[in-house]
C-alpha cells in the first residue's frame, strides 16, 4: 500500500466528461489499495476569465480581493470531482485551502507556502475516503485567501505529499511527460524516463512549461518523488527525483517571445534583477550607460507579474513595457558539466549559420541564448542535433 497524491490540471478537469474520466483514474489507483489525496486545477479556461473579470474593476495581483475571484475556480472542481468519484461508490470529499489548512505569507497573487497540516488529510485517509484538494490556493496569516502563481496547483501537490509523506506525486496534464524541448513547439523532441531534480529546476525555470519551477525546488528540498503522465494516454510518463543520473546535456529550454521592461530607480537599479529572480521571475539585463536606469528582459507571459511586483518597489521611480524593435526569443541548453568550451563550441556553431546571438548568459547547468524569434526553430534543430537529444 503507498500513499499517493494526484494532481489534475485544468486540461483534464475541462468537462464533464474529462472529470468523470479522473474519477475513473481515481477509482483504478485506490482499487490497487493504494491512499489517494487528489489535487485540482481549475477547468481549463476559468481562470483567465476570471482575472479578466477582476481586471476590469480596475484590481490585478497584489489585492486580497483579486486572489479571492481568481482561485474560486478549483473550489467548483473539486467539489464537482467529489461529486463524481461518489457516483462510482467511492466516498470523497472536497477541501478549500483553509480546510486543509495550507498556510502561506502574505505575498497576494503569488504567496509562498509556509506551513501545511496534514491532520486533517490524514485523518481522512484513515476513514478510506478520498480528499480532493483545491489546488493554487492558500490562507494568509489575516485569515485571507491567496493564490501560488501560475502553474500553483502543482506546488499544492508537492507541498501536501511532503507534509503526508506521500511515497509518490503524479502530475496528470495533457502531456505525458517531460521532453527534450517542447513538442508542440519541435516534432522531434523526445520524452525523457528520468531527469534529476536539478536538470527539471533549471527546465523548469528558463521556460519548459511541464511543471511550475517552486514545485520542482519544493519537491528537491523535501525529496519528493514526482511522476508527471498523461491522464488521456496510457504511459510510464517522466519520474523526477535525486536519484535520477545527470547527463551532459537533458534538454533545451524555449521562452518564444521575450518582453523588455525599462526600470528607472532611486538608486541601485540591479536590485531589480534579483527581485525578480526571488519571484521565479528570470531576466536577463540589457546594458545600457544610465547608472539609474535598468531594461529587462522577461518571459512576456511573466511581464504583468512582473511590473505589478516591481511598481510596489520604494526604490522604483517609473517603469514601463518597452516596445522592443525586434522580436526576441531565448532558448537554454540544460546539462551537467556547462564549461567555456562547451559554450565556445555552441557560440561557433550558431555563428556559422549566421545566427545572430543578441545575449549570452551561462550557469553550471545553463548557457541561455537570446536570439531573434525568427531563428529559434533553426537553432533549435541545431542545438538538439548538436546535444545529442535525439537519441
Amino acid at each position: 500500500m503507498a500513499i499517493v497524491v494526484q494532481k489534475f490540471g485544468g486540461t483534464s478537469v475541462a468537462t464533464i466528461d474529462k472529470i468523470k474520466h479522473v474519477a475513473e483514474i481515481v477509482a483504478r489507483s485506490r482499487s490497487k489499495g493504494d491512499k489517494i489525496i487528489v489535487v485540482v486545477s481549475a477547468m481549463a479556461g476559468v481562470t483567465n476569465k476570471f482575472v479578466a473579470y477582476a481586471r476590469s474593476l480596475n484590481t490585478d495581483e497584489g489585492d486580497p480581493e483579486y486572489d479571492c475571484v481568481v482561485a474560486s475556480g478549483e473550489l467548483v472542481t473539486a467539489g464537482l470531482l467529489a461529486i463524481a468519484l461518489k457516483n462510482i461508490g467511492v466516498e470523497a470529499r472536497s477541501y478549500s485551502s483553509w480546510q486543509v489548512p495550507i498556510v502561506t505569507d502574505n505575498n497576494y497573487g503569488h504567496a509562498v507556502i509556509r506551513k501545511v497540516d496534514p491532520a486533517n488529510l490524514a485523518a481522512n485517509m484513515s476513514s478510506e475516503g478520498v480528499s480532493v484538494v483545491c489546488g493554487f490556493q492558500g490562507i494568509s496569516s489575516e485569515n485571507r485567501v491567496t493564490t501560488l502563481g501560475r502553474g500553483g496547483s502543482d506546488l499544492t501537490a508537492v507541498a501536501i505529499a511532503a507534509a503526508i509523506g506521500a511515497d509518490l506525486c503524479e502530475i496528470y496534464s495533457d502531456v505525458d511527460g517531460v521532453y527534450t524541448v517542447d513538442p508542440n513547439f519541435y516534432h522531434n523532441a523526445r520524452k525523457i524516463d528520468e531527469i534529476n531534480y536539478h536538470e527539471m529546476l533549471e527546465m523548469a525555470a528558463q521556460g519548459a512549461k511541464i511543471l511550475q519551477e517552486q514545485s520542482v525546488a519544493y519537491a528537491m528540498k523535501s525529496s519528493v518523488t514526482v511522476r508527471v503522465a498523461s491522464c488521456f494516454v496510457d504511459g510510464s510518463g517522466t519520474l523526477i527525483s535525486g536519484k535520477a543520473s545527470s547527463r551532459d546535456f537533458c534538454g533545451l529550454a524555449i521562452t518564444p517571445s521575450l518582453s523588455q521592461l525599462r526600470v528607472i530607480c532611486q538608486r541601485n537599479p540591479e536590485s531589480c534583477s534579483t527581485i525578480l529572480e526571488e519571484h521565479h521571475i528570470g531576466t536577463e539585463i540589457v546594458k545600457n550607460s544610465n547608472p539609474n536606469r535598468i531594461d529587462l528582459l522577461v518571459d512576456r507571459r511573466k511581464a504583468a507579474t512582473a511590473l505589478n511586483i516591481l511598481k510596489n518597489c520604494h526604490n522604483v521611480e517609473s517603469l514601463r513595457q518597452v516596445v522592443a524593435q525586434k522580436h526576441l526569443s531565448r532558448v537554454s541548453v540544460v546539462g551537467s558539466s556547462i564549461t567555456a568550451t562547451t559554450v565556445d563550441s555552441i557560440v561557433n556553431l550558431l555563428n556559422e549559420k549566421k545566427i545572430e546571438i543578441l545575449g549570452l548568459t551561462m550557469t553550471d547547468h545553463r548557457i541561455g541564448l537570446t536570439l531573434l524569434r525568427d531563428q529559434l526553430l533553426e537553432s533549435v534543430t541545431l542545438l538538439h542535433r548538436y546535444c545529442g537529444l535525439g537519441q
